[in-house]
């Protein structure tokens, strides 16, 4: 039965070759543009979702107060995370980054250009970055320190093994010792970088850092296990007016996995981001798809005379109602499925 359906199918589409090219070309177009939008809204969803601690994981964001407007930005000062952890029970790790530049690093007379910037010591136990040399307490402890990814351990050393130990120059200024070796980053992270340096260096060389009247680091911090977030935001809201009478910045918490998506805020008041792009593709992803088996549906009916005569012939030499749904659905299910398979195929 089935046999005989596929050779059926077979030569109706050797029958109808203008057909059945035009109805595949329409669907496998429609499909791949599905695909590929399915496949990017699937990619920007899971951002940043991979950290194991994900749930209790938060950016510290401020509200900068005006005369006309509040803005809204992730930058603190650079105090603020060893003093929230020190200060406040509620926070488990807390870590102060600055922000990703281009470095040049050297081992000898071999330079090497590379992506990095420097954290604060809790940062490996932070972030979910897995580390395949070295531990996440201590990697970051020495100011010297360095922690390196696996690609550009094998750039520099051209291998990642005994990479722990071994002495790089920053900027042919300063002598940093590798203390850790980290896996690649995946695409899911927003972040990305190729190595760390430690941010008590560079507090150290930067003075402004240490005053609760500057920004520009960023504040990260996990929060311990049954603490109420919103609560917690409330709490440290005028935090740093506690600390800088003068200041007009109000502090809240957001979820650093939502971050990504939700980063656009106006006059104080969190209003998109990129969530507006997912949100706009996914319905031309949609409407796409509608098109797409619309012009399927009506390439179907446009033959539907010549199907009928044809269904007459094979109801007079005893075919079965059954049979003939069966075939139908059959021929459309093979369009489908070869429709399916080219789309994979162009992606």
């Amino acid at each position: 039965m089935l046999h005989h359906s596929l050779l059926l199918i077979y030569r109706n589409f050797l029958r109808a070759k203008s057909y059945f090219l035009i109805n595949l070309v329409g669907l496998t177009t429609g499909l791949t543009c599905t695909l590929l939008i399915y496949l990017w809204v699937s990619d920007e969803l899971k951002m940043n979702k991979f950290h194991e601690k994900d749930a209790r994981l938060y950016s510290v964001m401020e509200h900068q107060k005006y005369a006309t407007d509040i803005m809204t930005t992730t930058s603190t000062p650079g105090v603020l995370a060893e003093t929230l952890k020190e200060e406040m029970p509620e926070v488990e790790y807390a870590a102060t980054t600055t922000w990703v530049n281009s470095f040049t690093l050297s081992v000898k007379d071999h330079n090497v250009k590379a992506k990095g910037y420097a954290v604060g010591p809790d940062y490996f136990n932070i972030f979910s970055y897995k580390l395949i040399q070295g531990n996440a307490d201590d990697v970051l402890k020495d100011k010297l320190s360095m922690v390196v990814s696996r690609s550009l351990a094998r750039k520099l050393l051209g291998t990642e093994e005994n990479a722990v130990g071994r002495i790089v120059e920053l900027q042919h200024d300063k002598s940093l010792t590798i203390t850790g070796v980290f896996e690649d980053l995946t695409s899911q992270s927003s972040l990305q970088f190729e190595f760390v340096t430690s941010f008590e260096l560079f507090k150290d060389e930067n003075n402004w850092v240490k005053e609760w009247g500057n920004n520009g680091p960023s504040t990260f911090i996990v929060l311990r296990e049954g603490t109420d977030a919103a609560t917690f935001s409330e709490k440290i809201k005028d935090y740093v007016k506690g600390k800088n009478k003068e200041s007009n910045v109000t502090l809240f918490l957001k979820k650093f996995s939502e971050r990504y998506l939700y980063s656009r805020y106006e006059n104080g008041v969190q209003v998109g981001g990129r969530i507006e792009y997912v949100r706009l593709f996914s319905i031309i992803a949609v409407f796409i798809l509608l098109i797409a088996c619309i012009n399927f549906m009506n390439l179907s009916t446009a033959r539907a005379s010549r199907k009928a005569k044809e269904v007459g012939i094979k109801k007079s030499v005893g075919a079965q109602r059954s049979s003939l749904i069966f075939q139908y659905i059959s021929e459309s299910l093979v369009m489908t499925q070869i429709s399916v398979r080219n789309s994979v195929m162009n992606m």
